[in-house]
């Protein structure tokens, strides 16, 4: 063998000993986990239902009951939000029967995601019955 070649597979070790170890691995493998999906869904749709509330909160506040005739962009972004957090239950839900299906985290930590899914349903059931959420 050479020593060109000898470096050069030395080089290509370290650079797949880079990919594996690298924060473009870890972000790939984070992406693929289930459990950390459930969570991150989880977490987004408890933002994203806070963040509804305050916003559509706001913006009556500030603009009156006109805007829910005029439709100013807040008061837009505001009831698009609704099937945002649509999609984000149904992620949260399912991540919560993976969860108890293949043990992902402790029992308290399940319960709580369990907590969090039945919360997601039943606000999407009140948007819904508000006319929020159209389906």
């Amino acid at each position: 063998m050479t020593d060109q070649h000898v470096s050069q597979q030395r080089t290509e070790q370290q650079h797949e000993y880079d990919e594996r170890s690298g924060f473009t691995y870890g972000v790939k493998r984070r992406l693929t986990s289930a459990s950390w999906l459930a969570r991150a869904a989880s977490v987004g749709l408890s933002s994203v239902s806070i963040g509804f509330v305050m916003l559509f909160m706001f913006v009556l506040e500030t603009g009156g009951d006109l805007t829910l005739f005029t439709r100013p962009l807040p008061m837009q972004i505001a009831l698009a939000l609704p099937y945002l957090i649509g999609v984000l239950t149904l992620g949260t839900t399912a991540g919560a029967l993976l969860a108890w299906r293949y043990r992902y985290w402790s029992l308290p930590a399940r319960i709580h995601q369990t907590v969090l899914a039945l919360l997601g349903l039943a606000f999407c059931w009140q948007l819904s019955t508000l006319g929020f959420l159209t389906v």
